[in-house]
């Protein structure tokens, strides 16, 4: 059985509330990523930032407004060792997309997106036959 562990992104460009706006898109711009976690100095997620946020502005946010503000808060979570068809589930009933995988501390500890699933199924690493994943 495939684990999250063997398909999540292990190397996260994360995010500190703190940043300016500025700081954040031009990180996500340079790491060529469309969102990241934002994490507390102990390394746990606190919240999300992505494009979908900066795209939400609508031109009146503060020059001064820092990623703190501007994320989203909710934090959807997973383990690496959860079974990777928790996660696909896990995305679908919540419609996100990105899984912070998160160790025993809550810090992260990598990040699952649909690409890394894709990629599994391009690859034959995760086969799936007919409309069923793997249990």
């Amino acid at each position: 059985m495939l684990l999250v562990s063997d398909l999540m992104t292990h190397s996260v460009v994360t995010l500190t509330p703190e940043m300016s706006l500025a700081q954040a898109t031009s990180t996500l711009a340079t790491m060529d990523v469309s969102g990241a976690p934002v994490c507390d100095a102990e390394g746990r997620a606190v919240g999300v930032f992505s494009k979908s946020d900066i795209i939400k502005l609508d031109g009146s946010v503060r020059p001064a407004a820092t990623v703190g503000e501007l994320m989203t808060a909710a934090v959807v979570a997973i383990r690496p060792s959860d079974p990777i068809a928790s996660a696909i589930d896990l995305m679908a009933r919540r419609g996100v997309h990105r899984l912070m995988v998160v160790d025993e501390d809550g810090a992260v500890a990598g990040i699952l997106t649909p690409m890394d699933i894709v990629k599994a199924v391009a690859s034959g690493k995760l086969p799936v036959q007919g409309d069923e994943l793997p249990r």
